[in-house]
């Protein structure tokens, strides 16, 4: 078709921002990079606050944290894959940690927002519990609520070891074989997560005998579209490093 020349592929893009990538002289690690994914963190923050306009202040709040933390874990999560698929994108494996990390303080914020906000860090409440006046005791009210928070705070746990491993002093301290093994939680992190998120998106908010349903969350596509993504990539490159290692093992 000829309207698709005008439209870049994943190569081509590739090859822009690996030839624009050294004039930002940012080294790696460096405050400067911190301050830019952070920055970036915070619009994309905003966007989802301002895109659940319907929803009240809180939800609205720890609901765009949350968004925008699961967006960061996908662009952390396929970054990888990415750059075996396609060897151009390799100059953003220099990224990975910052991105990760931010995730990390979205995910975190996120939890405290929703602790601290809605269960009013009531351990009951957070998960399904509540005290029901007619009945004069403590009922378990939303079972599917108890287990989707229950994997969203082992979730939480793991994000916020892999925070305090992410640096290079950790990684000498606990060797390069140990911190590797506590880094590939990352993958289990995104189940979690995206299990966690699918009962709030598609479960908890629906009708009800005894909540009103709130407007349907704007998140659903992008949420369906990065998972989709990051599975199809994982899978994907896995397949060539398979191929690329028995190719190897013919030639000998």
């Amino acid at each position: 078709m000829a309207g698709s020349r005008n439209i870049p592929s994943l190569e081509g893009i590739a090859r822009f921002f690996e030839k624009n990538a050294s004039r930002l002289k940012i080294k790696n690690n460096s405050p400067t990079r911190h301050l830019f994914v952070g920055t970036f963190a915070i619009y994309l923050t905003f966007l989802f606050w301002n895109a659940h306009h319907e929803w009240d202040d809180d939800m609205r709040l720890w609901r765009a944290f949350g968004d925008a933390g699961y967006s960061f874990l996908f662009m952390t999560l396929i970054i990888g894959p990415a750059s075996k698929i396609w060897p151009r994108t390799n100059f953003l494996l220099t990224w990975r940690r910052e991105f990760g990390i931010w995730f990390a303080v979205m995910a975190v914020t996120h939890g405290i927002l929703i602790a601290n906000g809605w269960a009013q860090w009531d351990v009951a409440k957070f998960f399904g519990y509540e005290f029901v006046p007619q009945l004069g005791r403590i009922v378990r009210l939303e079972p599917g609520f108890g287990l989707a928070n229950t994997l969203g705070f082992v979730a939480f746990l793991w994000i916020v070891i892999l925070a305090f491993t992410s640096s290079d002093r950790a990684m000498r301290w606990l060797g390069a074989s140990s911190w590797k093994w506590i880094h590939t939680g990352s993958h289990i992190i995104f189940y979690l997560v995206a299990i966690h998120t699918s009962y709030f998106l598609f479960l908890h908010y629906t009708e009800s005998f005894h909540r009103v349903v709130p407007p349907q969350s704007t998140f659903v596509i992008p949420f369906i579209v990065m998972s989709i993504a990051v599975i199809v990539l994982q899978i994907s490159s896995h397949i060539k490093v398979v191929r690329s290692k028995n190719k190897r093992q013919v030639k000998r």
